[in-house]
């Protein structure tokens, strides 16, 4: 094939990939969700503050925020790049393992596992951005798969490396949700069985990979292993008091999903592009080869085109819209029957097999003890699947001999990536406009965010009435709205009791009730209250009654402000009110009784 072309359809790639990440991390500054997002700030922030949690990321990313001084953009930023980079070294490991290392195609195969990584920007399609216990999830997979496929019974160095990387990915999805660390658990036991690679040496380098930073953890997080257990147990009490669906009856489900005609066609339509080009470049004629050039070319025009163009619109491909990668195992399915023929398949080794089988299951993994649907969730996590469905066209890349006619499908997976990034730009999770319409700079906290005029107007309003009543930063506050922990993080407010009190849910006043009880009196009665009156998501002034406190009696109004439209995922304006505490004393005598009792 003529070096021009090989070159031209390389550097789409190349290009393709450097756009994308631009993209997300131009808009890193942008827009801001006063619930969930801002929860994430919240417990990365002050991690300490809480001795009851399922989930340990705050603690995990405690460090980066502190390096990165506080900064929104930059902790957004670092978490893109982060989470790219874990793809990119599993895709290149996904690679080498189909395919045997060739020399003098380095280059490309950096380039297409560059562009297949891409797909795991699908996480930011709604746009929380910030780093979660989603992104540590994510991450620590995409570790532990980069280690399974690396490790082998011979304990060579690559070997080595690849059992600790299933160590430490099992310890950081521990950290990040026990669920996923369970289903994790069992998927390697399961590769363990399958292939038969371990060794006790192995097993043994596994365990201490995962031991050692988890009992770090523990130490560094509450001084002793008993302590970190006793968290760990309230934590999982407090989430099934709030009544949101995290039972293990609730959590062990088989959940559905339907491709409505808005997202079938798309991926048919996908899939035969992509069967098409990739044809063309297994074909000996090497005009036939050329011919792959403008489909290839295409799904690099449209990725260019969402990112450099200013579109008004979002492609609607429903609640699903991830599962369109599966466009990309549609197409390696019906090249390997059409081309290969049934005896490719016999060319697929069962390591080969299992791998695809364990990649095939991970986005569940990922998804597993969400109270949303579970093929929903997974999408996010669609990297997985992407990768599965290459193991099929490996025999006929090994006959061929190049990587390059992996190059459609690449260029696809950018075209789709795009696509879907495109909407989570256009409609952003809780927030009322498109980002880049968002022209009204604002500092959140210390850090600059280009906002909606109605979210920077909320943020100024709160902010000015709290400094006009004398709030001072680090001062404890009790978040009764239900629903913004941003405000508090914007002011400065320590939200104690959990890094989100969330309202609107069955058990809302039990959960908030019993976090509230494990903080000490003293802070209880000096701590501020933030008061949505008639809020959708408000709790109950009976929460601070069971401490021990009389609200509003004991209290005193300092400030009202309005919220914006579009916060919290509602499109009017609420008040709320600012309280300050004026009977301390009283306040912590009657919470010293309650807890007596």
């Amino acid at each position: 094939m003529h070096a021009l072309f090989r070159r031209a359809s390389i550097v789409a790639c190349a290009i393709g990939t450097l756009m994308l990440l631009g993209w997300l991390l131009k808009f890193s500054a942008y827009g801001i969700d006063f619930t969930d997002e801002s929860f994430y700030l919240v417990w990365i922030s002050t991690p300490y503050l809480y001795s009851a949690s399922t989930t340990q990321f705050g603690f995990v990313y405690h460090p980066l925020y502190q390096l990165l001084g506080g900064d929104i953009t930059a902790l957004r930023q670092a978490n893109i790049l982060i989470t790219f980079a874990l793809a990119w070294g599993l895709s290149q490991t996904f690679l080498n393992s189909i395919v045997p290392k060739q020399s003098e195609e380095r280059l490309l195969r950096a380039t297409l596992s560059a562009g297949l990584a891409t797909a795991v920007l699908l996480i930011f399609d709604t746009w929380l951005v910030t780093p979660s216990y989603n992104s540590l999830t994510l991450q620590a997979l995409l570790i532990t798969a980069t280690g399974l496929l690396m490790a082998d019974k011979p304990l060579h160095r690559a070997s080595l490396a690849g059992w600790t990387l299933i160590g430490i990915g099992g310890w950081l999805a521990f950290m990040a949700k026990p669920s996923s660390a369970m289903a994790l658990t069992l998927a390697v036991i399961v590769w363990l069985l399958a292939l038969r690679r371990c060794s006790v040496r192995s097993l043994l380098l596994t365990a201490v990979s995962a031991l050692i930073p988890l009992l770090a953890s523990a130490w560094l997080i509450d001084g002793s292993v008993v302590t970190f257990a006793a968290r760990i147990k309230k934590g999982i009490q407090l989430t099934q008091d709030l009544g949101g669906g995290h039972t293990l009856l609730n959590i062990l489900r088989v959940d559905t999903f339907t491709l409505d005609d808005m997202l079938l066609y798309p991926l048919l339509a996908t899939a035969l592009a992509i069967f098409i080009a990739t044809g063309l470049l297994l074909a000996k004629n090497q005009r036939w080869q050329y011919l792959s050039l403008p489909l290839s070319l295409a799904f690099f025009v449209l990725t260019a085109s969402l990112v450099l163009g200013q579109p008004l619109w979002a492609v609607n491909l429903g609640p699903y819209q991830s599962l369109w990668i599966f466009a990309v195992m549609l197409a390696a399915l019906v090249a390997l029957l059409t081309i290969g023929r049934l005896k490719a398949l016999t060319n697929i080794t069962l390591a080969q097999w299992v791998m695809a089988v364990v990649l095939i299951v991970t986005p569940h993994m990922y998804a597993f003890g969400t109270n949303g649907n579970y093929w929903n969730t997974a999408g996010y996590a669609a990297i997985f699947w992407l990768l599965a469905g290459l193991t099929l066209v490996g025999p006929l890349i090994r006959q061929k001999a190049s990587l390059f006619p992996l190059l459609p499908a690449t260029l696809a997976t950018q075209a789709m990536v795009a696509t879907m990034l495109q909407t989570g730009l256009e409609q952003p999770y809780r927030q009322p406009q498109p980002l880049k319409l968002n022209t009204s700079t604002q500092s959140v906290n210390g850090s600059k965010l280009q906002l909606s005029e109605g979210y920077a107007l909320y943020f100024f309003s709160a902010i000015q009435a709290a400094r006009t009543a004398g709030l001072e930063p680090g001062t404890p506050m009790i978040d009764l709205s239900g629903q913004s922990p941003g405000i508090l993080y914007a002011l400065g407010a320590q939200n104690i009791g959990q890094a989100w009190l969330v309202g609107g849910y069955p058990g809302s006043l039990k959960r908030a009730s019993e976090a509230l009880s494990l903080v000490d009196c003293q802070t209880l009665a000096v701590s501020w209250v933030l008061w949505e009156p008639d809020g959708p998501r408000s709790l109950p002034t009976e929460t601070l009654l069971q401490q021990g406190a009389r609200f509003p009696d004991d209290y005193r109004q300092v400030g009202t402000w309005h919220t914006a439209r579009g916060a919290g995922g509602y499109d009017f304006e609420r008040e709320q009110v600012l309280f300050a505490p004026v009977n301390v004393e009283g306040t912590a005598r009657a919470c010293l009784a309650k807890s007596e009792r």
